[in-house]
């Protein structure tokens, strides 16, 4: 699990596999886990084992991102 904490505006959190980034980084349609927040934090559960990537996208606004792994 990931918490990610936000402060400056909302922003697009979103947790991706791979394959799902490559497609992020290409224009391509894509799968994550998250959504668009503006209170934080923000906990994301990883679905499965695997490489995992964290893009957080506030478009033009600046933020501050500050991001914890939590072990159970």
């Amino acid at each position: 699990m990931f918490e990610v904490e936000i402060r400056g505006s909302t922003a697009r959190v979103c947790l991706m596999d791979a394959d799902s980034f490559q497609a992020y980084l290409d224009g391509d349609e894509y799968e994550y886990v998250g959504g668009f927040y503006d209170i934080s934090p923000v906990d994301l559960e990883v679905p499965y084992d695997d490489y995992w990537y964290l893009v957080v996208d506030s478009y033009p606004r600046r933020i501050t991102v500050k991001v914890t792994q939590i072990f159970d």
